[in-house]
């Protein structure tokens, strides 16, 4: 496929298809059994629980709860418990110091590995000023966080008001993983994409288990980044990874970049590898950017793309399912868009083993589809931004 044209290839309802010339390795862990198979599923959504402020993302603290806590925009945390209650009071309210507006609020969240005995959460905000993006670890005693007890980890001056990214989550090694907004604009006018002497437009990974604020793990094994690279960097080229996940089975990394204009793609990271360049803003998507050709060397294509002919506008990237409710829907991962509520899954194990992976349409959200989010069991939720949180159900075509 000559991937600077828009060609794209009908599979049994298919709307993503990629065939990169770049494959991504293979992951270290083995790939554990999958039940995925394309064509024999349809996902619907139901009520888990509603009445929230623009929720962005939901999370568990891995205590065995059961508990998921909503991440709203404006700078709280809702906890939810199993049966769909909202509980009170929030696990966390900070604001008075987040600027909730447009892309700006309070992103991301993740709960240290140990926090049932530590008690360390960690954010992703926008400051009241919105000039930069913050990720700050606070401390909860008795189900409750401290805003006094802030300790910031990283803030990163930032010139605009979009493209902020936001997620944040724990690998599989315990290292905090942190998703960066190019900063902003349109079209990255200042090059954070493939500045690595910025920590913008990437992928970071960090130790917060030892020195203050952070130590800074082996992120480049390869190589691949140069000299003069920020250590903190784990790939680069990225856009606006709005919502990457861990697959808890394997440690390898999903990737949802917001397009600019026409591309929106799913890159993968396998456990292990570093120093991937996903392209931004050389490529957006499969194709080269505002160019008939483009220097590609060295650079990681998506796994999966779509482009916004049916209305799509932003990528929602999802997670591996590793639950045990639905058996023929596991090692499938799930994406959507924001936009247009589109859901599809397709092959984890493909889009490892082989660099690409076609996306099948399985489902639809009514409303905005701003995050997926999994259960400490590895069932999965759909995040509406008009206040529901709906449960991920997998029926037999």
């Amino acid at each position: 496929m000559n991937v600077s044209r828009r060609w794209m290839l009908a599979v049994a309802a298919t709307c993503i298809l990629a065939t990169p010339t770049t494959t991504l390795a293979q992951s270290a862990s083995p790939a554990p059994t999958t039940g995925y198979q394309p064509g024999t599923l349809t996902i619907v959504l139901e009520p888990f629980a509603d009445g929230f402020e623009a929720p962005v993302f939901a999370t568990h603290d891995g205590t065995g709860s059961g508990v998921m806590y909503v991440v709203e925009q404006v700078g709280t945390v809702q906890g939810v418990a199993p049966d769909g209650t909202v509980m009170d009071p929030p696990l966390l309210n900070i604001s008075d110091i987040v600027h909730a507006e447009g892309e700006q609020g309070l992103l991301g969240l993740a709960f240290h590995p140990d926090y049932g005995t530590n008690g360390r959460v960690f954010v992703y905000y926008t400051p009241v000023d919105g000039s930069s993006q913050v990720v700050s670890e606070f401390l909860a005693a008795d189900g409750i966080v401290d805003p006094a007890s802030e300790r910031k980890i990283l803030e990163m001056p930032d010139f605009a008001s979009n493209h902020n990214g936001g997620m944040l989550a724990f690998d599989k090694d315990g290292m905090l993983l942190i998703g960066t907004g190019d900063g902003g604009g349109g079209g990255d006018p200042e090059a954070n994409g493939q500045d690595n002497g910025q920590l913008l437009g990437k992928l970071l990974r960090i130790d917060v288990n030892g020195t203050t604020p952070y130590d800074v793990p082996v992120n480049d094994p390869d190589g691949l980044l140069g000299p003069d690279a920020r250590p903190e960097i784990r790939a680069t080229g990225l856009r606006n990874p709005w919502r990457f996940s861990v697959d808890r089975a394997t440690g390898d990394v999903f990737i949802g970049d917001v397009g600019q204009g026409e591309w929106e793609e799913i890159s993968v990271l396998s456990k292990g590898q570093g120093g991937s360049d996903f392209g931004w803003n050389v490529m957006e998507g499969p194709a080269c950017y505002e160019s008939d050709d483009c220097d590609r060397t060295g650079l990681t294509l998506p796994v999966a793309w779509y482009d916004h002919s049916e209305g799509g506008c932003t990528v929602i990237g999802g997670y591996v399912y590793r639950g045990t409710a639905y058996p023929k829907l596991g090692g499938a991962y799930i994406l959507g868009d924001y936009c247009s509520g589109q859901i599809w899954l397709l092959s984890a194990a493909e889009a490892i083993s082989t660099g690409v992976a076609a996306g099948e349409k399985v489902g639809l959200l009514d409303g905005r589809l701003t995050a997926f989010a999994e259960t400490e069991d590895g069932e999965l939720l759909a995040i509406d931004g008009g206040g529901r949180i709906m449960r991920v159900i997998a029926t037999q075509r």
